[in-house]
């Protein structure tokens, strides 16, 4: 699956990615880039979107948040202690995808697709 992020730059991206979004703010003139988890299969990835969970500094409520830590990923290191918050599911269209900074380490990958499913079942 290839994701076109520019005009001359393509991208592979498969669940467990973590990615930098464009987060705009509400004049929808500027962003800031935001960490998000891919949690689409390739199958999925294929469309023009690709489903995410935003990942955030700070805890919300403890049932709906799932602690990250910097040795659950593979090339990143968080400046901050970070969660994925479970409510946050969205789809995105891929050009809003800036670039793929990390992804989660293989052993974690049950973890938090049970964590998911607790959570949307």
């Amino acid at each position: 699956m290839k994701i076109y992020l520019h005009k001359y730059k393509k991208m592979i991206l498969e669940k467990w990615d973590i990615v930098l979004v464009k987060f705009p703010f509400t004049d929808l003139k500027n962003y800031k880039l935001r960490p998000a988890l891919v949690i689409s299969n390739s199958k999925f990835n294929d469309l023009e979107n690709i489903m995410l969970i935003w990942i955030f500094w700070n805890k919300w409520i403890e049932k709906y948040s799932y602690k990250l830590y910097n040795d659950f990923l593979e090339n990143w290191k968080m400046n901050k202690q970070s969660y994925l918050r479970l409510q946050n599911i969205f789809t995105l269209h891929k050009s809003l995808i800036y670039k793929k900074v990390a992804e989660l380490k293989y052993n974690n990958f049950k973890e938090v697709d049970k964590k998911l499913c607790d959570f949307i079942y």
